[in-house]
């Protein structure tokens, strides 16, 4: 193997573990800001006098066509609003889709995805034999022991969320043997950045997220301006 693959897998390597850092920040900033945007969006509705049952009454058939199952369930005030995409029609990937896209192949990618976790499943069973509970040494301290639980915890979700990127950091820090198929590793890396990239994306182009990063009054009432045209088809001023 040249020694070029290989800098160029840890190069994306890092990139894909910086990636899903700021997946997980973007998320936890639009979960926070799910519930002050809906309260912003009730007190703007209450101080313009808009019914926001009558809209959800008047155009459930408009609502249920643009977003179908991601409406959520009811409030006092009438439904609660969608508060994903600012995209007017929101975008659903497919794994068909991204192999369109990039003039791949589905079955060869799913192939891909299939190996890679064979893969690393392998990986995890020997990351096992030293961080399950019933392997751990008896010689070790109780706050070693409450380390390695807590990374078998996280490798074992790593596994099931294709954090693959976990499991090569404990490997490497308990001087277990990686995986060599690095030709394969590179090119499921650079479709997995694709993807987490658009998830990125889509989740900073949700009513949310845009809340929570917007300062002003005045552009938080438009905001909500934004998000009643879009959804019900109607202008408020």
């Amino acid at each position: 193997m040249s020694a070029s693959r290989k800098l160029r897998w840890k190069k994306l390597v890092n990139q894909l573990r910086y990636m899903y850092e700021e997946l997980d920040i973007v998320d936890e900033i639009s979960s926070a800001g799910a519930s002050e945007f809906q309260e912003y969006y009730e007190d703007f509705c209450r101080r313009r006098d808009v019914d926001i049952g009558e809209l959800n009454r008047k155009h459930a058939e408009r609502v249920q066509k643009l977003y179908g199952g991601d409406q959520e369930k009811e409030s006092d005030m009438g439904a609660v609003p969608y508060s994903g995409s600012t995209d007017l029609v929101p975008y659903e990937e497919t794994e068909e889709g991204r192999a369109e896209e990039e003039g791949g192949s589905p079955i060869l990618e799913g192939h891909d995805q299939r190996e890679m976790y064979e893969i690393f499943s392998k990986l995890f069973k020997r990351l096992a034999l030293k961080l399950h509970p019933d392997k751990l040494s008896t010689a070790l301290t109780q706050d070693e022991k409450d380390d390695m639980l807590k990374m078998f915890t996280k490798a074992k979700a790593a596994l099931e969320e294709n954090r693959y990127f976990i499991l090569i950091d404990y490997a490497e820090k308990l001087k277990i043997p990686l995986p060599k198929n690095y030709r394969q590793q590179i090119r499921w890396m650079k479709k997995e950045q694709e993807i987490v990239r658009q998830k990125i994306g889509k989740q900073m182009r949700s009513y949310n997220y845009m809340f929570a990063e917007t300062e002003s009054d005045e552009d938080k009432d438009n905001l909500i301006k934004q998000f009643i045209q879009q959804l019900f088809g109607e202008t408020i001023e």
